[in-house]
């Protein structure tokens, strides 16, 4: 048994390696509301929702100005076992994250303010063996600033992979994605998760997390303190870029993306079988703001500091 769980160890450690070197350029693709409805015991036909609030504190930006930001989301996720072996996976996600700049630097002109979220994907998974699985999917994204051009700010794309159960306590999902970007070169990564359960009182996560809002990819370790209580410590990597409002005064049309590496405490509580509340609190680092025009040249790029932020989120199955 010893020798088994420090095998699985070196796997794992070896695909967050993997993963912490590659999987940068890419957002997630709604892989956290499709691993928490694949794993609900509801036969047939599974739904999960799930919404939530993040309160992201003032941060001073590099050359001036500063930064604080509040984010809305929802979201649903259902599963059809088409066959015993066939099961569709689809998911749609929709966020406002309202921005308030204050001072000069970046901040000057008020680059930005609401910007809006619509996203949906689409899986196939087929069961090959007992332990073997392949699975296909796509994702059409929209990510314009309140009073943006809709039809400037698609997105989409698509990702293919396996998957193997190497055990009863490891699983492991691999392929590769490509998806378009806003002014920008289209974008190809893998697209990689783990599950590993070393013990009945710990889970270990890779690339897709639990409650993260759809919007991030990274790690986490959860043990379960109590059977209704739950407490996790990981690292989100998070990519916006969207489509700003032609109207603006600093960039008319223009794009404007931010990337942060949020650290955060989850602590779940599950309520009963179909609902769960999820306080999650920690620091945003690595911060970054950049500010594209029209064609998506480069006008202006800043970090910003350490941001704490404070998230509540439910969680609710039918």
């Amino acid at each position: 048994m010893h020798s088994d769980t420090v095998r699985e160890a070196r796997l794992v450690v070896t695909v967050l390696a993997a993963l912490v070197i590659a999987i940068a350029p890419l957002r997630a693709l709604a892989q956290d509301l499709e691993e928490e409805v694949e794993e609900q015991a509801y036969p047939q036909f599974k739904v999960i929702g799930q919404g939530g609030f993040t309160y992201q504190g003032e941060a001073d930006i590099d050359g001036g100005g500063s930064v604080q930001v509040n984010r809305y989301d929802a979201a649903i996720a259902t599963q059809t076992d088409l066959t015993t072996e066939l099961h569709w996976t689809n998911t749609l996600f929709f966020g406002a994250d309202d921005y308030d700049f204050d001072g000069g630097g970046f901040s000057a002109g008020n680059p930005w303010n609401t910007i809006l979220a619509l996203r949906m994907g689409t899986k196939l998974r087929y069961q090959l063996t007992q332990d073997w699985g392949i699975w296909a999917g796509g994702i059409l994204m929209f990510t314009p600033e309140s009073g943006a051009d809709w039809g400037r700010s698609v997105t989409g794309g698509g990702r293919v992979g396996a998957d193997y159960q190497f055990t009863k306590t490891l699983f492991v999902s691999a392929g590769v994605a490509i998806i378009t970007q806003i002014e920008d070169d289209v974008k190809l990564a893998p697209s990689i998760g783990v599950k590993w359960v070393p013990h009945e009182l710990w889970v270990v996560r890779v690339g897709a997390v639990p409650v993260s809002g759809g919007v991030a990819t990274g790690a986490e370790v959860q043990y379960q303190v109590t059977k209704p209580v739950q407490l996790g410590l990981g690292v989100l990597f998070q990519e916006r870029r969207f489509r700003l409002e032609n109207s603006g005064v600093v960039a008319p049309d223009g794009v404007g993306q931010e990337n942060n590496l949020p650290l955060r405490l989850r602590v779940g509580w599950n309520i009963n079988d179909n609902f769960s509340l999820h306080f999650m609190g920690g620091v945003a680092f690595a911060g970054e703001l950049q500010l594209d025009n029209q064609n998506g040249n480069r006008l202006r790029k800043e970090n910003y500091d350490p941001a704490a932020f404070f998230t509540v989120r439910l969680l609710a199955g039918i």
